[in-house]
């Protein structure tokens, strides 16, 4: 196909090539520019590295693109720095090294060779530093594209950075003191500052979009600056008050540029130190009512009150000297002179501002209520909520309130602006945070602001009333207000038309920690909470109970324990059995939380509470209610448990649930141990049934407590149980394995596999008999043993020897080896195996 009828390239692949080709140019000059100093001639080394830094001239990359083709430039300039740092081999003073660079064709090459030799010639101690700093800066002026010079002046700062006449600096006094360095740093920012704001006029109108796109992607390189001077080590409150916040501060007014100004102030906020912002308050708040009315003010003022806020969290001492400085009075006065200022601006922004407010009298004055319902009033005053009615009595007053009752109701952008909305529930969520119930009621102006809320905000609300309750310190611990928790979130226990899915399960899921703060020291008031929980939760449906179940029988199971332990506790009890009548109700409870988990179609969940249920029947000596709890267990695996994997973790579940029961009978016992050893002989795997037989075996037998370490047996001698039903179980998975390897000779395939299960059944024989099973004698080991180290031999020869089951083997022997060494019962048990 011919070069005229293929596709053009997209703007996108146009900038790689671009950047491709100057790339390549770089690499090219910066190639023969080593070479030349590694020949140490001077002359061609400045014409190949002039070469290379005209490549920066381009206009024809983005921002984003040409800062890529800058940071290439830049490591090869290290070259150039280390070169001219060594005299010897150049044989010119840095002085002439100063002025030979100037001769360059091109005045951004020279720029950029002029900084790299500057460095150099501060470096050596031959320059002053704030002479040659100036002239660096003033001659940087000479580039006025935008880009060019953003970039330009980037690498001067950055090479500047450890060269400034600083306190404590080996470039302070002849090379000039710290106000030296901070006009430097002031002039090189104001320039950059201008350099950026004139991208913004540098085009068409259509192009505005993608202009502002770069713009923002730049604004690192200007706000570097104000780093650097915040990192000054002499910078002192009196240099930063005097000559640093207002030569920023004028700057950004002055530039009255959308983009800049909001920058500009948060990145004053965020570097500079909070007792610098706690000294020049005044100052800095002074500048935001002169920001552009298009600028979102709120978010200005609402970084600040954050940082401030955050501050006097963190350091206590400074919430004192913000009360002495009156702080929260004049964000308060910049507040509503913002608001005067800018009529139209919108509910977010004034909300967001309270919001902050509110944060930081929080935060600042916490033992003092009166600010916070203050603050509470002028929020409702400033989105325009009408005034509560005032008492006929109060003369004047009560003209005021006829007054405020004919006012129009408050803008629509406050109920249809989601963003706004937000603001507000942040707001009315901060004395929820901070204070208890009786507080946030104490609140005149709280019942003001959340007027201006709709019935379709309630769940937000709710929400954030609930984060309220799980972020406190004290737990909900009466049945009455646990009701009346509900009723603030009943919002959230129903269904509002179309919902979004991942907000629901946000909901739900604070709801069931919810269930954890709802609790009580005394166990009859929990099981009522628990109780009134419940009904509250079972209002809103099946999908909420699903979430809600699990936190309450968690809750549930821990009362029961409690309640177990006070019966253990009270033997002179005369009302002590084993079936009390509230553990009776804790049981019912937790039963009737298994139906509504099943009518929920939440099987897994059911069978899991199930047997947790059953271990605290068990434990309090309820047989006959752990018995029926295993039943119910055990008919949902078999008629709603039907996925491979769930069938092994559900019956994993049951066999180690049942291991840990002790009260139950022998009949009993034996019942559902053979029941889950048809269960395990029934799964789809051989890994799993061989896994799950012998877990089952654990079932007919339980291993002696352990012997103090001053005894001769060291540990382990023995256990008590069924062993012809620990034989039967082994039995049944060796048989397993012994097919699998049958079928692996036959077809010539999974003869690792098969080796891997032997092994398996060989470590389950092991360790019953280590502990004295009759059920698997020593000779059935020593067989398996052989039987095992054959087959591995085998499939080692062949060279199909999975590494796992080697290493599974290896371990076996080794436990084998160690423990005959053993002295006691232990060690003569396995001195009649055979040496493996």
């Amino acid at each position: 196909m011919s070069a005229a009828r293929m596709a053009p390239l997209s703007a996108q692949e146009e900038q790689d090539k671009w950047l491709a080709d100057a790339q390549n140019l770089v690499k090219q000059y910066a190639f023969y520019m080593k070479r030349a100093l590694d020949d140490n001639n001077l002359r061609e080394a400045l014409k190949q590295g002039s070469l290379m830094l005209g490549e920066l001239r381009t206009t024809a990359l983005s921002p984003q693109k040409y800062y890529e083709l800058y940071m290439q430039v830049w490591s090869e300039l290290h070259h150039l720095e280390s070169f001219f740092a060594d005299p010897a081999r150049h044989g010119r003073t840095n002085l002439e090294l100063y002025e030979l660079v100037q001769h360059a064709g091109n005045i951004l090459p020279r720029l950029y060779l002029l900084v790299t030799v500057g460095s150099v010639y501060v470096k050596s101690g031959e320059g002053a530093a704030k002479d040659v700093l100036k002239d660096l800066v003033e001659m940087a002026k000479g580039v006025q594209h935008p880009i060019h010079g953003l970039f330009l002046r980037a690498y001067l700062g950055q090479a500047s950075k450890t060269l400034l006449p600083d306190a404590g600096s080996p470039f302070e006094g002849e090379g000039g003191d710290t106000r030296d360095a901070v006009d430097f740093v002031l002039q090189n920012f104001t320039e950059m500052n201008k350099l950026w704001v004139r991208m913004a006029h540098g085009g068409p109108a259509r192009d505005v979009d993608r202009r502002e796109k770069e713009r923002r992607e730049l604004r690192d390189l200007v706000g570097k600056n104000l780093h650097v001077l915040s990192s000054l080590e002499g910078l002192d409150l009196s240099l930063y008050r005097d000559v640093v916040l207002p030569r920023v501060l004028e700057q950004v007014v002055q530039c009255k540029d959308d983009i800049a100004q909001p920058y500009l102030m948060d990145a004053v906020t965020q570097v500079f130190p909070d007792d610098f912002h706690l000294k020049t308050l005044e100052t800095l708040l002074g500048a935001v009512p002169q920001l552009k009315p298009s600028v979102r003010a709120g978010d200005v003022l609402a970084s600040l009150m954050e940082r401030l806020t955050q501050a006097a969290i963190d350091a206590p001492e400074l919430a004192d000297a913000f009360a002495d400085a009156d702080a929260l009075l004049k964000f308060r006065e910049c507040v509503a002179a913002v608001v005067e200022a800018q009529p139209q601006l919108e509910a977010r922004e004034r909300l967001l501002m309270h919001a902050s407010l509110m944060s930081f009298a929080v935060a600042a004055h916490k033992d003092r209520l009166e600010l916070v319902d203050g603050i509470l009033a002028s929020c409702a005053s400033a989105l325009g909520a009408p005034l509560p009615p005032a008492s006929p009595r109060d003369g004047a007053a009560g003209e005021a309130g006829t007054s405020a009752s004919s006012e129009p109701p408050p803008p629509a952008m406050i109920v249809a602006d989601p963003k706004a909305v937000k603001q507000l529930v942040a707001l009315l969520t901060v004395p929820l945070e901070t204070y208890d119930t009786d507080d946030v009621l104490r609140l005149s102006s709280y019942p003001r602001c959340m007027s201006l809320l709709q019935p379709a905000d309630a769940r937000d609300m709710a929400v954030a009333v609930v984060k309220s309750v799980l972020k406190g310190s004290t737990a909900v611990g009466d049945p009455r207000r646990v009701e009346t928790l509900f009723k603030f979130v009943a919002s959230l226990m129903r269904d509002a038309g179309e919902e979004d899915e991942e907000d629901f399960e946000e909901a739900q899921l604070l709801m069931s920690r919810l269930v954890h703060r709802l609790r009580s020291d005394d166990t009859k008031t929990q099981l009522a909470i628990l109780t009134t929980a419940k009904a509250q939760f079972a209002t809103g449906g099946a999908k909420r109970l699903r979430h809600a179940a699990p936190p309450l029988a968690f809750e549930a199971l821990r009362l029961g324990r409690a309640v177990v332990a006070e019966q253990s506790l009270d033997e002179s009890s005369s009302t002590k059995t084993h079936e009390s009548e509230l553990l009776k109700q804790v049981l019912q409870f937790l039963y009737q939380l298994v139906s509504n988990l099943e009518q929920a179609t939440c099987h897994d969940l059911a069978l899991r509470l199930c047997l947790e249920s059953a271990r605290l029947a068990d434990s309090a000596g309820a047989e006959h209610a752990a018995g029926d709890l295993f039943e119910r267990a055990m008919t949902s695996y078999e008629e709603e448990i039907v996925d491979s994997k769930k069938q092994r973790t559900a019956l994993s579940l049951i066999v180690g649930s049942l291991r840990t029961c002790e009260n139950f009978s022998e009949e009993t016992r034996v019942e559902l141990a053979d029941r889950a050893v048809g269960y395990a002989a029934r799964l789809l795997k051989k890994t799993d049934r061989v896994a799950a037989l012998a877990a089952c075996a654990h079932l007919h037998w339980r291993k002696s407590p352990a012997k103090t370490s001053g005894e001769d047996d060291e540990g382990s001698v023995g256990g008590s149980g069924d062993a012809a039903g620990v034989s039967a179980c082994l039995q049944k998975a060796l048989k397993i394995a012994n097919a699998s390897l049958q079928a692996s000779a036959t077809t010539g395939a999974g003869a690792g596999e098969a080796t891997g299960l032997l092994v398996s059944v060989l470590n389950s024989y092991l360790w019953f008999f280590e502990n004295g099973c009759e059920g698997a004698p020593a000779s059935a080991v020593a067989e398996l043993l052989e039987r095992a180290d054959a087959e591995l031999s085998q499939l080692g020869s062949q060279g199909a020897c999975p590494p796992d089951v080697r290493a599974h083997y290896d371990a076996t022997v080794r436990h084998i080896r160690h423990q005959r060494g053993r002295r006691g019962v232990v060690g003569a048990r396995f001195r009649d195996l055979p040496e493996a």
